[in-house]
């Protein structure tokens, strides 16, 4: 686990096999965490920057050892019901390009009234798009096996500088 603070400025870590790197543009202090989680189909890299209890995001590099359906449409969906399910009212679900040039997806949502485990002002982004995915000629389908996953409760503003400036490269190996 790495932990540090940081003030406004580009970062980089090295997660998994990944070099990222991101500018907040922020003078909130934050701390970050990275941690390695597997399991038979996949092994995701994390990243938790987090200031607060409540602000806080999460940066996700997951590694699918097979081919895996990349297509956003689906995505849309699947976030929109999964956030419903943890109380999170979907108020924008938008198209994005992100690292550079990617296709991604944005989805944001705001705790339902009677969600009262989050702050009601507390405003939920989610966005994802993937590393490698390959676009299916004949029908509107993408299969890909590096998906990036960010969820951010910061300001708009703040999250905002996270994924305009995000960038995930292969790492180098080091010298032998």
């Amino acid at each position: 686990m790495l932990s540090c603070s940081a003030l406004a400025a580009v970062e980089t870590q090295q997660l998994g096999p990944y070099s990222v790197s991101f500018d907040m543009k922020t003078d909130m202090k934050y701390q970050m965490q990275n941690r390695t989680v597997e399991n038979p189909l996949a092994t995701s890299y994390i990243m938790q920057i987090i200031t607060d209890n409540n602000t806080r995001a999460q940066v996700t590099i997951t590694d699918y050892k097979n081919l895996t359906d990349a297509t956003l449409a689906m995505y849309k969906t699947l976030f929109a019901m999964d956030l419903a399910m943890i109380g999170i009212n979907v108020t924008e679900i938008a198209d994005i390009t992100i690292d550079d040039d990617k296709k991604g997806l944005l989805i944001s949502g705001r705790p339902f009234p009677q969600n009262t485990a989050v702050p009601s002002d507390l405003t939920l982004y989610r966005a994802m798009y993937w590393l490698d995915s390959i676009d299916w000629e004949l029908a509107p389908l993408s299969a890909g096996k590096t998906s990036m996953d960010i969820a951010s409760t910061y300001p708009q503003n703040v999250t905002d500088g996270l994924l305009s400036s995000i960038r995930v490269v292969p790492a180098e190996s080091p010298a032998k």
